[in-house]
């Protein structure tokens, strides 16, 4: 956030404070050392002052800059989004090592270009929900319970896969039937930390319907409008 003539307002997820704002005084005059260590997905050391009642940027040693984002309009929306969804968890005094792993390891899959943008979405939005507590629950139905399932669907609102006996009783635009290999990269995502998330590929069609699941997921949980996800959804029609 611009502040004033020179300055900037920005927003730093540590692994001491959880989620904190700091001021950089003259980050916006030329020439400044601040400039660039101020912009949007800059990793590293932050050295502070703590002031009365806020803190304020002395210097920054950093570690990685991620160049890429600001070289590709696409995987700069997809930073932002990433960057917009952790502000939205986060919060100061909290312990908040592993949204600050997975924000790091998935910017990073992100810009090495490996897998597919969309997957690198997906699954740092159900790996999000888990960090949060919103685990979706996958290996029995939330409804009866049981664990041996025929066929599965995934309930948006209802927290996890609901069984083929019990689905009618899940409203049908919330409910959508899992393939096999999805219900088991959901898993995946679940049950691995961040250095493991991004090891895997997907097929179009289980791509597509991970995507969905996870967009969604995500949604109905929240109850919140991304302004992120306004902008790739737009960039996707523009496409």
């Amino acid at each position: 956030m611009q502040i004033g003539d020179y300055d900037r307002r920005v927003t730093i997820l540590t692994k001491e404070l959880g989620k904190i704002g700091a001021f950089a005084r003259g980050a916006r005059r030329p020439g400044s050392a601040l400039l660039s260590y101020t912009q949007p997905c800059v990793f590293g050391e932050f050295t502070l002052y703590a002031g009365k009642n806020s803190y304020q940027i002395i210097d920054v040693s950093v570690k990685n800059a991620f160049p890429e984002l600001r070289m590709s309009v696409e995987k700069a929306y997809y930073g932002m989004f990433f960057a917009e969804v952790a502000d939205f968890f986060t919060r100061e005094g909290n312990d908040e090592r592993q949204m600050l792993g997975l924000l790091y390891a998935s910017l990073r899959a992100l810009v090495a270009g490996n897998i597919e943008d969309e997957l690198v979405r997906a699954v740092f939005e159900l790996k999000t929900m888990c960090i949060s507590g919103e685990a979706p629950l996958i290996s029995e139905c939330t409804v009866c319970h049981k664990k041996d399932m025929a066929g599965r669907f995934f309930s948006f609102h209802g927290h996890g896969v609901v069984c083929e006996a019990c689905a009618g009783r899940v409203p049908a635009g919330d409910r959508r039937l899992l393939d096999e290999s999805t219900w088991y990269a959901i898993w995946f995502i679940e049950t691995n930390g961040p250095e493991k998330l991004y090891t895997f590929r997907l097929s179009e069609e289980v791509l597509d319907e991970l995507s969905d699941v996870a967009e969604k997921y995500l949604l109905a949980r929240t109850n919140h409008e991304f302004n992120g996800l306004a902008l790739l959804k737009f960039m996707s029609n523009k496409g």
